[in-house]
């Protein structure tokens, strides 16, 4: 279920991704065309959202016990969008008009999410990334703990230290 719903917000991350690189590429290159700079006017909003979407990618890209299908979700949507604009681009300007859709449309058939959607799609040829820590059960060693500590000599008497009631060491 976990894979499921990582596959279902990574279709709906990607071309969020899309729209935010998007949106602060019109915002700086109009700065750009004014003669400022990208620490001036809403230079700084648009950088913090370059930045937001960074640590987003980040997030979903590196953690180990989030499920590959997350990024996945999101490579398969970024990439696909790249792949339309570049054959029929006519399909993604009939998209409606939200922000940052010019910006994208002008972005997307040059290539320059290519990069984003190798990021994206690693995660997915790590196999730990896969199944849960707590799937996996008991190791090797935590199975045999106290399995030969139990077992008493018959020909042994009890001394002092056998008296005290057996507690055993693993996770129930």
């Amino acid at each position: 279920m976990r894979h499921f719903v990582g596959l279902l917000s990574g279709l709906i991350l990607g071309p969020l991704l899309v729209l935010l690189a998007g949106w602060a590429f019109t915002h700086l290159r109009g700065l750009y065309a004014v003669g400022l700079g990208a620490l001036q006017g809403s230079g700084p909003l648009a950088v913090a959202g370059l930045v937001g979407a960074g640590l987003l990618v980040a997030m979903v890209a590196v953690p180990p016990r989030l499920t590959p299908m997350l990024p996945l979700g999101a490579a398969l949507a970024v990439g696909s969008l790249s792949a339309l604009s570049v054959w029929r681009m006519y399909l993604l300007e009939r998209l409606p008009q939200l922000p940052g859709t010019e910006g994208a449309l002008v972005l997307l058939p040059l290539g320059v999410f290519v990069p984003l959607v190798v990021v994206l799609a690693a995660p997915v040829f790590v196999g730990q990334r896969w199944r849960r820590e707590d799937d996996e059960g008991p190791g090797e060693e935590e199975y045999f703990e106290g399995l030969y500590e139990d077992e008493r000599d018959p020909r042994r008497t009890r001394s002092a230290t056998e008296s005290v009631p057996h507690t055993p060491r693993h996770r129930a």
